[in-house]
């Protein structure tokens, strides 16, 4: 983040919040320090689509570990100027590989 950039505020809605408590092994823990970063770097990821205004849509993967799946995380950042942006993670799926075995 640069020096005049102001920091975005990120959020976890209440629905990601309960799919990373259902997915488990850690996801919740990975996706709050995903929240984080954001914070400091909101436009991390890939943009997926711009939606109205100026909200953009952004995805990003956190890695596996030997407990918990690959991650899509899905988010939703909003930069009305001149205020900080915020950023929602609205969305949290375990990638599922074709042919592969997923419990999700």
């Amino acid at each position: 983040m640069s020096d005049d950039q102001q920091p975005a505020v990120a959020e976890i809605t209440r629905e990601a919040h309960a799919r990373c408590l259902a997915i488990g092994g850690g996801a919740l823990k990975a996706v709050e320090a995903l929240r984080a970063e954001l914070e400091k770097n909101p436009t991390l990821g890939r943009q997926a689509q711009s939606a109205v205004g100026g909200m953009k849509i952004y995805t990003t993967r956190l890695e596996g570990t030997d407990v918990r799946p690959t991650l899509t995380v899905t988010y939703v950042y909003d930069a009305p100027p001149p205020e900080p942006g915020l950023i929602r993670i609205a969305l949290v799926s375990p990638v599922r590989f074709a042919g592969g075995d997923a419990d999700f």
